[in-house]
């Protein structure tokens, strides 16, 4: 054990990692690994000399198939699992059932806020649950955001509830009780579990994304131990703040805007909280938002003790192209020109991927504003440039030509030029038209919401992007009064082919390895394959489901689910070769974790779901298998 406590230290020193009563040699203590979402183990068990002897460990069934999408978490031999409404925690080198705990019998959870207002379901944030220290009168807690809109406080040794005001912390109140229908209960929804700076819990909520009047998705901070909210942050600025007037005039009052849906991370060395933010209201249509409409799709810096700005990046300018911020901001350290760089990686739905100086918001390899392609929507106008940058290039598709055509069979190379020809694609920021449009990488992103691992080994940013793209345009609504996002206008969402292939020719979907140091790509491969095309001689194409992102660990791996063939895979960091794979009873739609056991081995835990029909390229029903959880180690 103790060849990893060096390694382990230093990436506490550099993430800002708070190591109490997790050990972060041997524990996956938060979603990302660290607070900063690294998504990188020091642990060198695992390696790619031995890794091809990688077996299951043990395995844990969680019930009915459904998607599953948070990452549990590890600490102290303790494997926690959310799943609905429930937290399982489960002993981590042998899958045992420590206790399970089910939050429908905490009575506040599902009373109505209202009288006359319904009860609620209060299902776990599908973003996973968080690890607090404690104190030593309270001991280790896990604190549960929920989607009904709570922070629930366990004891993560017991699974009982947290006595006091702080057990459960009501995140409806001073938030959106001026917004609720009547006979409803008003909530604000947890996407992501709470991110942790010494006593405060951290959260911003999820809004929706359609409407002109509600409550903005402030990113707000509670006292763990009086339930107190102690900052709130205006995601949308008031008259008289910083960046105040991008949404025209009086825009900013009783703004429903600017939700967040991923987790958070925290530098907690240098007091800043990373806020990735989503898209504006509404989301297609800005004819009531003129203006950069700040600080939606854009990453935000904050002091995480007092909720005070320190910089933003914006990655869409009057967003109309749902680029919501979709993944979470993963902290490292290079060196740049001989100097070392506290960097912040943040991958984006648009495909790019934006390095910047977590301290200043400085690009680490540079951001130029480019021209983009003007929108015909009556009384909206895109923004006239958009934000590139200049490294790296290339990680996603964001536009194609006719000669780029899918020709995996005349059937759809004929479909697909016929989809092609009646569409509007300008390349990059191609905006939803009057006219039929197809836009690169499309609304589902090419980067995935699992977001990147920041290899501290390797100096490389690990992500998987998609190429996938959207068939869309706007059209006037049924009382000819204004615009709105009209699907039903186009026979498919996706461009894809009759049989539900993309219709462009691959890789659809790959694993890309970045430098820190240079911000090159440094190496790229296909991700996944379809079986029934390998069989025609249709190679390295990959698969595009793409959903949960990749970790990587000291022992030079990367291991990634997100492929729709019920693979889960190793491969070697440095050079991307894939060494080891896994074919599971479902997909594996989350970010994997691994830890050591008590016993002194390395775990790798995956979780197979039965994924969700939309997001399946081409469409299939899920197994009926259960959902279940995976440990794999070597022999």
């Amino acid at each position: 054990m103790k060849r990893f406590i060096p390694i382990a230290l230093i990436l506490a020193f550099i993430c800002g990692a708070a190591v109490t009563a997790q050990n972060l040699a041997v524990d996956w203590p938060n979603v990302g690994y660290t607070p900063g979402g690294t998504k990188f183990s020091p642990l060198t068990q695992i390696t790619p000399a031995n890794v091809a002897r990688l077996t299951k460990a043990w395995s844990y069934d969680l019930g009915a198939p459904g998607q599953y999408q948070p990452t549990p978490i590890a600490v102290s031999n303790v494997l926690y699992v959310p799943q609905g409404t429930r937290i399982i925690a489960l002993k981590a080198d042998t899958g045992t059932e420590l206790w399970v705990f089910d939050l429908k019998t905490i009575p506040a959870l599902v009373a109505p806020l209202k009288p006359g207002g319904f009860p609620q379901i209060p299902s776990t944030s599908s973003r996973g649950i968080s690890y607090w220290g404690g104190t030593p009168e309270t001991g280790p807690r896990l604190l549960i955001g929920t989607q009904n809109g709570f922070i629930v406080q366990l004891d993560a040794k017991t699974g009982k509830p947290a006595p006091g005001p702080a057990g459960v912390i009501n995140l409806a109140i001073g938030f959106s009780e001026k917004f609720a229908e009547p006979g409803t209960s008003p909530t604000a929804s947890l996407q992501m579990s709470p991110a942790i700076y010494k006593n405060l819990a951290i959260i911003a909520g999820r809004t929706g994304e359609s409407g002109r009047y509600g409550p903005a998705g402030d990113p707000r901070a509670f006292d763990l131990l009086t339930g107190k909210e102690v900052w709130r942050f205006h995601i949308v600025p008031y008259a008289g703040e910083p960046n105040d007037g991008t949404w025209g005039p009086n825009g900013w009052q009783d703004r429903k805007s600017n939700g967040v849906w991923v987790p958070l991370s925290v530098d907690v060395e240098n007091d800043i909280v990373y806020v990735p933010t989503g898209n504006a209201n509404d989301t297609n249509f800005g004819s009531n938002r003129p203006g950069t409409n700040l600080y939606s799709t854009s990453l935000v810096a904050l002091r995480a003790s007092t909720g005070k700005y320190v910089w933003h990046f914006q990655f869409a300018h009057h967003d109309i192209y749902d680029w919501d911020t979709n993944s979470q901001p993963s902290l490292f350290e290079t060196t740049i020109n001989g100097q070392r760089v506290p960097g912040v990686a943040q991958m984006t739905k648009q495909g790019m991927l934006f390095m910047f100086n977590r301290l200043t918001g400085e690009p680490l390899f540079g951001v130029e504003e480019r021209p983009v392609p003007m929108v015909d929507i009556p009384g909206d106008a895109t923004w006239p440039t958009q934000p590139f940058p200049k490294k790296p290039v290339g990680l996603s598709r964001d536009s194609m030509s006719r000669k780029e055509v899918s020709k995996i069979s005349p059937e759809a190379e004929k479909y697909c030029t016929e989809l092609y020809d009646k569409a509007v694609n300008m390349g990059p920021h191609t905006p939803y038209g009057m006219v039929p449009s197809l836009n690169f990488p499309g609304t589902q992103g090419g980067g995935s919401w699992g977001g990147v691992s920041t290899n501290a080994a390797l100096n490389l940013v690990i992500v998987n992007t998609r190429h996938l793209g959207v068939l869309a345009q706007s059209a006037f609504s049924s009382s000819g009064m204004f615009p709105t996002f009209a699907r039903e206008k186009i026979p498919v969402t996706y461009y894809t082919d009759p049989r539900g292939y993309p219709c462009q020719q691959g890789p659809w979907s790959e694993l890309v390895a970045v430098s820190t140091v240079t911000g090159d790509i440094v190496w790229r491969v296909p991700l996944g394959e379809y079986p029934e095309l390998v069989a025609k001689g249709i190679t390295n194409y990959g698969t595009v489901l793409n959903d949960g992102g990749p970790i990587s660990t000291a022992g030079g791996l990367i291991f990634i689910g997100s492929t729709g063939d019920f693979g889960f895979r190793a491969f070697d960091a440095r050079t991307g070769k894939e060494l080891w794979k896994a074919t599971l009873d479902n997909d594996v739609l989350m970010t994997p974790m691994t830890y050591q056991g008590a016993n002194g081995k390395q775990y790798v835990i995956a979780v197979a779901g039965n994924g969700d029909a939309l997001f399946h390229i081409p469409a299939r029903p899920g197994r009926a298998a259960n959902t279940t959880v995976y440990a794999f180690a070597l022999p």
